[in-house]
């Protein structure tokens, strides 16, 4: 009985869509009132659909492919365009925004290393000119701009976002998922290293593997649309010895070692961008290298981060990572953790969403 009430489910939606097609090919109306009247049936119809399909991955790619061809391109700030899935953020708290500022600013003063901060601009911001007129999305690159100059100059600032717009034609952000690529990665790594103070390693002297070709990332997850091709999971490594030494990730009262940044049981997983440190599931993590004598860097992070750790580890001795919501979620402040003291340079990473959504920074005290 409930395979018939599906099917007669499915039929009465074709009819609608059938319908709706043949009233748009045979009814002439200015573009107008058409466009009015096509955006009043596509809310109809998506209403109808959301009341009569059971949300699991079948009938959610389904009822996703049927709105798609009422015309319908936008789910909950997600945007189908031709290759990709992006999303968008339509406003920010600037109250909370200042607030973040200030609190870098002031951890900056407190602490004898050098602070750079990288801010990193999502595929909406790259990509801006492929969303429809319509979308409301925040200008990335004034963004950045706006809170780099409200930073204390005696921070460090590094432009990521002039190296992504120029390698746009590359493989740089999931297709499926909202993080950068290994590539997009690389190409932040090779501007900012040198602002950091070193020369970068020539994407030559690296080998790539493709650690999977069947990645779908979250942005997937809130579709499942099909149209949309599996995300490739590309991995770096140097054609020469490794320099990473021993890893140790920290959660809670546990901690995990291992000898690589690329932990390939998460290939396992649904979430096989996780192959980078575990990707967000530690509150700190050290990456001690065969550098004896190189700087030691913390990190502060967002999950960026951990895509852009595998090209740092030929500069440094030893890199920290520490994520500020796992510290509020465990109740501790960076100091609980690790001295800012004990390292020569502080990075914080972010993407621009991430940076905006944070709201503790004041535990950087």
């Amino acid at each position: 009985m409930k395979k018939i009430a599906d099917c007669l489910t499915v039929a009465a939606f074709f009819i609608i869509i059938v319908m709706f097609a043949a009233r748009t090919l045979l009814f002439g109306k200015t573009a107008a009132a058409n466009e009015t009247e096509n955006m009043n049936i596509r809310q109809k119809t998506e209403t109808y659909v959301d009341g009569n399909f059971p949300l699991s991955a079948n009938w959610k790619s389904l009822r996703t492919t049927m709105l798609v061809m009422t015309g319908k391109n936008e789910f909950d700030n997600v945007y189908i365009l031709q290759k990709r899935l992006v999303d968008t953020s339509c406003d920010y708290d600037k109250e909370k925004f200042l607030e973040s500022v200030e609190d870098i600013n002031k951890f900056a003063a407190g602490t004898s290393a050098q602070t750079y901060v990288m801010l990193v601009p999502t595929a909406a911001g790259i990509y801006s000119s492929q969303l429809p007129a319509y979308a409301q999305d925040i200008d990335q690159r004034e963004l950045i701009d706006r809170i780099y100059y409200a930073l204390n100059k005696d921070i460090s600032t590094i432009d990521t976002f002039y190296p992504l717009y120029s390698a746009r034609s590359n493989y740089i952000y999931y297709r499926t998922d909202k993080k950068w690529t290994s590539f997009g990665a690389y190409y932040a790594y090779a501007e900012g290293i040198k602002q950091m103070g070193f020369e970068p390693v020539a994407l030559s002297n690296y080998d790539q593997e493709y650690a999977s070709d069947s990645f779908y990332g979250n942005l997937y997850s809130k579709l499942c649309y099909s149209r949309i091709p599996a995300d490739r999971v590309n991995i770096f490594r140097s054609k020469y010895q490794s320099t990473v030494e021993s890893v140790e990730l920290y959660s809670g009262e546990q901690m995990l070692t291992a000898k690589s940044v690329y932990f390939r049981s998460a290939l396992k997983t649904s979430d096989k961008s996780n192959i980078f440190l575990q990707g967000d599931n530690f509150t700190k993590a050290t990456v001690k290298t065969t550098l004896e004598d190189g700087p030691k860097l913390l990190l502060v992070k967002g999950s960026y981060a951990n895509t852009f750790v595998p090209f740092l580890t030929p500069h440094y001795s030893e890199i920290t990572l520490v994520d500020p919501d796992k510290l509020e979620e465990e109740g501790k402040t960076l100091s609980d953790t690790v001295n800012p003291d004990d390292y020569d340079q502080v990075l914080f990473l972010y993407d621009c969403d991430e940076f905006l959504e944070t709201n503790n920074f004041d535990l950087l005290k």
